[in-house]
């Protein structure tokens, strides 16, 4: 979370704490502790405990030390002091104090019709059972206990602070819970056509040209690269090239199989497997069953035959785009795929990429698009999967722009970040309309669309609360 939305996220709890204690009517507990401004005092809370921490954590630290041990302490004292006859005339020793002069004056008849109990002691075991079901009662908050106004002011303060630290925890997990999981792609896997729209595809290659400008990225020699023909040549844009790696190609019969959204899926997948180590080696280190059983459901030898021939493709293509004054950029995903004991794949195979630049500084500065919401889960194995992180960086970018709904978009933007790699304008065309209706009919991202011609109207969802609060990650590209 960066700097802008964790404030978002801080004003969002605090406001939603303040207005759980107004709403429950601890106003007068907070004057007594002279507390009168309720949101200023849950703010100055937030930044003391949780702010820059791991709420979860600090909740349930809070929760055990501070809030139950301290509940569970008051009532054996009370009981303790009831029992012994010891400790100030208070609490529960008061409340015997009182009942007995009571049976004193209105005496056994008048003591049962009041309380309607036979004898003081057994007053006395209710209100024992009252408290300690107090104690247990983890919903109770502290300033509930029915002697808590007998507490010196400094019990009070703490007490009461102990009980709004609860509030703030209940609310940032509620918060949490409320909001779907956020499922991510990096900048560069969605504004550099790598993956082509059809699946299944044989790409042929030849010779690529260079031609005079300067090659920015000097880590990699373009004669060990080849280009690939386009089927269909407005399917890409002009200034742009696919590569792939004469390596590669040397295992090949000449047919090139191409990447596609089920590639895209196995990139993001091999994303959320990095841990600290990242940081410092660009490296993701993982058992291949994993990802095999995470993309094809199964534990087959075809679907492990298969991973292996994706996390091939994903280290050997490249994707050169040429600026107006000639020079290239090369972008890629994967710079290597190590594969122990590639000639033996086992479930246990441990795999090894080394993600590109391009990509670990997307991740490193959270250039990313997110998606919230299980539907996306549904449409992973069709290109709608992949085109789903397409239209939420158009959607927004609408909201950026304050566009009028609905957003228009000619057919050829989308080639920038897909690949239309069928044949023929109307196939490509043919594919992209089935998986809008896809994403339409999940109800997400977008509510409606419609063509006129070389251009498509788009009705996108308003964005969520929390898609507002990541704007400033995703709308940064």
């Amino acid at each position: 979370m960066d700097s802008t939305s964790s404030t978002q996220h801080r004003q969002l709890v605090v406001s939603q704490a303040a207005k759980t204690l107004l709403e429950n009517d601890v106003t007068e507990q907070l004057a007594s502790i002279d507390i009168a401004d309720v949101e200023t005092y849950v703010n100055q809370l937030y930044e003391e405990y949780y702010e820059y921490q791991n709420e979860e954590d600090v909740y349930t630290k809070l929760r055990y030390y501070s809030f139950k041990k301290l509940k569970r302490r008051w009532v054996r004292s009370a009981i303790r002091n009831y029992l012994e006859n010891k400790g100030p005339m208070k609490e529960l020793r008061g409340l015997h104090k009182m009942y007995l002069e009571f049976w004193n004056i209105a005496g056994k008849e008048g003591f049962h019709r009041k309380f309607s109990v036979a004898s003081v002691e057994q007053l006395m075991q209710e209100h024992i059972r009252e408290l300690e079901e107090w104690a247990e009662n983890n919903n109770l908050l502290i300033h509930t206990y029915p002697h808590w106004g007998q507490k010196t002011k400094n019990q009070r303060t703490t007490t009461m602070r102990t009980d709004i630290l609860m509030v703030i925890g209940e609310v940032a997990k509620e918060l949490k819970r409320a909001q779907p999981k956020a499922h991510v792609a990096t900048s560069t896997s969605i504004t550099v056509p790598f993956f082509g729209l059809a699946d299944r595809m044989k790409n042929t290659t030849e010779k690529f040209n260079q031609g005079e400008g300067t090659l920015t990225d000097l880590s990699l020699d373009l004669h060990d690269y080849s280009a690939v023909v386009p089927k269909y040549k407005q399917g890409v844009p002009n200034n742009l090239s696919v590569l792939v790696s004469n390596e590669f190609l040397a295992e090949l019969d000449g047919k090139v199989p191409d990447l596609d959204s089920r590639d895209f899926e196995a990139f993001n997948e091999i994303l959320s497997y990095r841990d600290l180590t990242f940081q410092t080696n660009r490296k993701i280190v993982f058992p291949i069953s994993k990802l095999v059983k995470k993309i094809y459901g199964n534990d087959s030898g075809k679907s492990y035959t298969l991973t292996t021939q994706r996390l091939v493709k994903l280290g050997y293509y490249r994707v050169a785009v040429r600026n107006e004054d000639g020079d290239l950029s090369i972008f890629g995903l994967f710079s290597s795929v190590k594969i122990s004991g590639a000639s033996a794949i086992q479930r246990d195979t441990q795999i090894t990429v080394t993600v590109s630049e391009e990509v670990y500084d997307d991740l490193l500065k959270q250039q990313i698009i997110s998606i919230y919401g299980e539907q996306i889960e549904r449409l992973k194995g069709t290109f709608a999967y992949h085109l789903s992180f397409v239209l939420q960086k158009e959607r927004l970018n609408s909201f950026q722009l304050k566009e009028e709904m609905p957003a228009k978009r000619h057919w050829r933007q989308f080639t920038h970040s897909i690949r239309f790699n069928k044949s023929r304008k109307a196939e490509n065309l043919k594919e992209l309309e089935t998986n809008l209706d896809r994403i339409k009919e999940l109800d997400f991202i977008i509510q409606d669309w419609h063509r006129s011609g070389d251009y498509y109207f788009l009705y996108f969802h308003p964005l969520e609360r929390w898609e507002l609060d990541d704007r400033s990650n995703v709308l940064s590209l």
